[in-house]
């Protein structure tokens, strides 16, 4: 079940700004700069930083836009330079076209359906990255993978570190698709909230039970976690929206999937978490879980993250499951209620 990206683009406050860049790819993508100036005001001053819609800040907009662009992860660069078609990088088509043509020469993607849905997610997470609070930048300028021993041997921890946050792994995603339950504990999931919102949808569509364990939008430690992240500069009203927008966009998935109440339950502490985690399917004997270290000022894409299933690692898997439970009933930890719905 694939949920309406517009549904939340408008659930993290970007509703006319995602609308803005839709209706620029639209037709054969973008033109030229003149093109930059029918953008909504905050896409234009805050993500391309066009102040007047003169020649030579438009220009300089389009170059800004090149450059967003090119620092986005790889698996949504080549979609966001489809949507664009800048300098006809893909043709003289129009954006169906444009999107259909690509399935053919990516048959992995699926459908064109499946591009046009995954290059709106690639939009909003474009957007998202923007945010004050936001990491610009998620994935490093150097591959993580590439490190080596001062010897020239493989470094023995890559073996183990293979779940990037960032470029999550095929495993990872089939965990998503073959789930009917699914536990997670960590910071606000904003990113992986928006990217998953299909496979969150279709489990609570189908009568699967997902559970969030989230920092508390307004307590402090969502604070001292901004202190902590690569972009720490955001003002604490930043943060605090992030945070929120988290809450909304998991509200929205469920409203779109018509799914009960008790289907999402999502509850908030005030704390670090010492870990971001996934466990899917926590009940069953297939049930494993993915597990993430937190780093300090550095891109998401550098936290440590492995592999965990309860079939082969028992006492290590329950050990991080005994984690989450414990968090989830502590007394401080305080339900979210989802007040658009009964």
């Amino acid at each position: 079940m694939r949920v309406n990206v517009a549904v939340l683009a408008k659930a993290q406050g970007f509703g006319d700004d995602f609308d803005s860049l839709q209706r620029l790819r639209r037709g054969r993508g973008v033109t030229g700069p003149d093109d930059l100036s029918y953008l909504s005001d905050y896409v234009k001053r805050q993500v391309l930083h066009i102040e007047r819609d003169t020649e030579s800040e438009l220009r300089r907009g389009l170059d800004n836009l090149k450059q967003l662009i090119d620092k986005s992860p790889p698996h949504e660069r080549e979609l966001l330079r489809l949507c664009f078609n800048i300098n006809r990088a893909f043709g003289n088509f129009n954006w169906l076209e444009r999107a259909e043509n690509f399935t053919i020469d990516h048959e992995w993607i699926g459908s064109s359906r499946n591009v046009r849905h995954r290059t709106d997610l690639a939009l909003l997470q474009l957007l998202m990255r923007t945010r004050p609070a936001a990491e610009f930048e998620p994935v490093p300028a150097a591959d993580g993978n590439a490190i080596t021993a001062s010897d020239g041997s493989a470094v023995s921890a890559l073996t183990f570190f293979t779940e990037d946050y960032v470029r999550n792994s095929s495993r990872f995603t089939a965990s998503w698709e073959a789930a009917h339950a699914v536990d997670m504990c960590g910071f606000g999931h904003n990113r992986m909230a928006v990217a998953y919102s299909a496979e969150i949808g279709r489990i609570l569509k189908s009568g699967g039970r997902v559970r969030v364990l989230m920092q508390d939008p307004e307590g402090q430690a969502v604070l001292e976690a901004n202190r902590r992240s690569s972009t720490p500069k955001a003002s604490p009203g930043s943060v605090r929206h992030q945070h929120r927008s988290g809450i909304a966009t998991f509200h929205a998935i469920r409203s779109a999937a018509g799914a009960t109440a008790g289907s999402l339950q999502l509850r908030a502490y005030d704390i670090m978490p010492p870990f971001t985690a996934y466990l899917f399917n926590p009940d069953d004997e297939t049930a494993h879980a993915y597990i993430w270290f937190w780093s300090w000022r550095q891109p998401s894409s550098w936290r440590p993250g492995f592999f965990l299933p309860r079939s082969t690692d028992p006492l290590w898997y329950e050990r991080f499951r005994s984690q989450f439970e414990a968090m989830w009933d502590d007394d401080d930890t305080q339900e979210i209620a989802d007040r658009g719905q009964p």
